[in-house]
């Protein structure tokens, strides 16, 4: 599974350089949430949506991961969330792998983001029990895309069999993942186990 980071709010992919640049405040922002083993990244300015990068609240397979598990660190995953997108007016949130299972949970818990969040994108989750029970905020929207490449993921097999991240211990599977999420599994571009970056709903939910 893979992950990405809390950039600096600096333009084009770059530290910010004054503290006018820090304070600059964005429209709308794609905030990214990486798989178990990666990092983020800095935000990045240079397209019509900003990108927005945080690195996850633990480590994991080398790198860092979004752990969410309890309730303490699913605030603390939140926390990361709302600081790196703070400069954000609206928010759209894409998580792959670790980080779509934990962008499932936060939708499913009805988290607003201070009332920014308009939609989520769950990308080839872990598909675990974080999102039972389910409510998402009104108005929040949320997609499901599933590659099937994570052939292991089928209800009740032990994520500790290959160190995944999963709430509960075992994976629902991706059925009753989707049932509890309220929304279909479509299927990703992608063949492999990789986010799909191009997906519709993050540019035309923003």
């Amino acid at each position: 599974m893979l992950v990405l980071v809390v950039g600096a709010c600096g333009g084009s992919g770059s530290s910010p350089t004054s503290a006018t640049e820090a304070a600059t405040p964005l429209a709308s922002c794609i905030v990214r949430l990486h798989g178990k083993g990666e990092r983020g990244a800095a935000t990045d300015t240079s397209g019509a949506v900003a990108i927005v990068s945080p690195t996850g609240n633990a480590d994991g397979w080398g790198g860092r991961q979004w752990a969410y598990d309890t309730d303490e660190r699913y605030a603390a995953a939140v926390a990361v969330v709302r600081d790196a997108s703070a400069r954000c007016t609206k928010v759209m949130l894409h998580g792959f792998s670790n980080g779509g299972a934990f962008a499932g949970k936060l939708a499913c818990r009805g988290e607003t983001l201070d009332g920014r969040l308009v939609g989520v994108v769950v990308d080839d989750p872990v598909p675990d029990a974080g999102v039972r029970p389910c409510a998402p905020a009104a108005g929040v929207k949320v997609a499901l895309y599933w590659t099937g490449a994570l052939t292991q993921a089928v209800a009740g097999w032990s994520c500790a069999e290959q160190d995944w991240t999963c709430q509960g211990g075992t994976t629902i599977g991706i059925d009753a993942y989707a049932v509890a999420l309220g929304v279909p599994a479509r299927p990703s571009p992608q063949k492999t186990h990789a986010p799909n970056r191009a997906a519709a709903e993050l540019t035309a939910w923003v």
